[in-house]
């Protein structure tokens, strides 16, 4: 009984030395520090993983030469000045030779410590391949800058150029009219360059690698005086198939300290004109013209122009025949009816106008709904109307309905 008694006060002696130890006895839930533990230590897999990914980027491949691992199958555990930084559960750390940190992830992005710079590629639209060089284009961002303002200078390889060859190869920039007129670099610190201009109009950019003949980038347009109160408008933005189909831009409002020279629709040549027009062919095509306004001071400036979409009178969506006659819609409208009531059916009167209406289903809705008729804005709560031209309900005229129905469930709409 005494050596039980002796053993089961030692045990207890011996529990409490644990706590004591360990600190106050709480137990930590497992925490972001855990996973660094697991990661660093124990998942040499998703090491390799990454490691491979890391090979098909040239930047992160660069940096990855300059890690000495003491081992190939797991990294080294961090000494006291390399404490490891968990950047997401799955990214595994490299210590370097310094106190700084390569951080791969699987998604083969390489981060850098805070004073290292991003590259930032932007593609052309044709591959150019020089005897000896590299495959790829060359392009700036942005492409319509302002005087004074950053242009960046990329060059974005292509899919058969490797990693290995991106590092070994020499770059060799030549800027025309820009902030410096030549830049040369080896390796991913030669894929970009960073310029800026100071006089106005298009500037172009030559590319040299491995000492081949250059490649000329797309070019920058840089703009002057600025180009400012630029509008475009359709005047019609259903037009009918069926009564010719045709809708007609118009640009308005420009105003710039220097003079406007003109404008160029769907890049055509520069002029006078400041009209397009666009002739649809089926129900259901939409076109929206390009325009850009140019003045003296080499400024081009891009101005958005909405888009038209046809409508076809003799493939209705819905039909009116009689007085009365009714749609419903359930959610919210955007439909052609055909209006094919008697020449008659308003008092015999063919010219004036009259009444276009809509009933709101609520079914928990506010009631408030808006939009148009035939171009007329609809716009109200349970029961709105609108005025429309007679002759829009006759003769097989497509009208133009759009409603949007809030929060209600539809309506139902009549003349």
């Amino acid at each position: 009984m005494n050596k039980k008694l002796f053993f089961g006060i030692i045990s207890i002696a011996f529990i409490a030395g644990i706590f004591v130890a360990c600190g106050e006895g709480a137990i930590e839930a497992y925490n972001t520090d855990d996973n660094v533990a697991d990661l660093t230590f124990g998942n040499s897999l998703d090491i390799k993983k990454s490691e491979t990914a890391c090979q098909a980027n040239p930047e992160c491949l660069e940096k990855l030469n300059q890690v000495q691992p003491t081992s190939s199958a797991e990294p080294p555990p961090p000494s006291s000045s390399e404490e490891p930084v968990l950047i997401s559960s799955s990214s595994v750390m490299f210590p370097t030779s310094s106190s700084s940190l390569i951080t791969i992830t699987s998604s083969t992005t390489i981060i850098l410590p805070p004073s290292s710079s991003t590259i930032v590629i932007v593609s052309s639209s044709s591959v150019i391949t020089p005897e000896g060089g590299l495959a790829g284009t060359c392009a700036p961002d942005p492409a319509i800058a302002e005087l004074g303002t950053s242009v960046t200078w990329s060059f974005n390889r292509d899919p058969s150029v490797t990693p290995q060859q991106v590092i070994a190869a020499t770059f060799d920039w030549a800027f025309e009219g820009g902030s410096i007129e030549s830049f040369s670099g080896q390796g991913t610190l030669g894929m970009k360059k960073t310029v800026s201009y100071n006089t106005s109009g298009p500037h172009t950019t030559s590319l040299s690698i491995n000492g081949t003949a250059p490649i000329a980038c797309t070019p920058v347009q840089v703009n002057g005086a600025k180009i400012t109160g630029c509008k475009c408008e359709v005047d019609n933005s259903s037009p009918d198939v069926a009564a010719g189909g045709e809708a007609i831009w118009t640009v308005s409002g420009c105003t710039s300290t220097a003079n406007i020279t003109g404008y160029t629709w769907n890049g055509g040549e520069l002029g006078a004109v400041e009209t397009s027009s666009h002739v649809f062919t089926e129900k259901d095509e939409t076109f929206a013209p390009t325009l850009s306004v140019s003045n003296d001071d080499n400024t081009v400036q891009v101005v958005a122009c909405p888009a038209a979409t046809a409508i076809d009178a003799t493939k209705p969506d819905y039909e009116m025949t009689a007085s009365g006659d009714s749609v419903t819609f359930e959610g919210n409208v955007d439909a052609t009816i055909v209006m094919n009531l008697p020449s008659n059916w308003h008092n015999n009167e063919t010219t004036g106008t009259c009444t276009f209406a809509c009933q709101v289903n609520r079914s928990g809705g506010s009631g408030a709904i808006s939009g148009t008729v035939d171009k007329v804005a609809i716009t109200g709560s349970d029961y709105v109307t609108a005025k429309i031209p007679i002759t829009s309900t006759i003769n097989g005229y497509a009208l133009k309905l759009v409603v949007d129905v809030g929060t209600n469930a539809g309506v139902t709409c009549f003349v």
